[in-house]
């Protein structure tokens, strides 16, 4: 089976720190979720991450639980997890946006939420946005990452 899984947390990796870090992280993702067959979309705000991954259920959970025990995040909050037909964002292995500080709220307010209903909605609004910016249709930052060894 197919998952589909979409998580957002607090960076704790310092300001002048961050690129060393997130290069480190894109680096070793893409050969890690290559190998694996996760794809994905990583945001990072320089105060939160969001991410999506989707591929074969135990292997998205090796990913995730090797996310979870990275000390450059807490506050890790698994907001949507669900079934899916296939990849929806074939190749890559993994899709990376930086500098996307306008999206701080909108992860911040997921984060935050108690509301179920109102989680939801943020949820689906990020869902769409890492979706449109890994399909290349949004016109911020420019992706960064690798296509995936197919």
């Amino acid at each position: 089976m197919f998952i589909s899984l979409i998580y957002v947390s607090h960076s704790l990796i310092a300001r002048e720190a961050q690129e060393a870090e997130i290069d480190s992280i894109v680096t070793g993702s893409v050969e890690r979720n290559a190998r694996l067959g996760v794809r994905g979309a990583l945001l990072f705000t320089e105060q939160h991450f969001a991410q999506l991954l989707e591929g074969p259920e135990t292997a998205v959970e090796e990913v995730m639980e090797r996310i979870i025990e990275d000390p450059r995040h807490d506050q890790i909050t698994i907001i949507e997890r669900k079934p899916i037909d296939g990849y929806r964002f074939p190749d890559w292995s993994i899709v990376y946006w930086g500098n996307a500080s306008y999206m701080d709220r909108k992860i911040a307010t997921v984060l935050h939420k108690q509301d179920a209903l109102n989680q939801a909605g943020q949820t689906a609004q990020l869902y769409e946005l890492i979706q449109r910016m890994a399909q290349g249709s949004h016109d911020r930052d420019a992706p960064i990452g690798r296509p995936s060894t197919k």
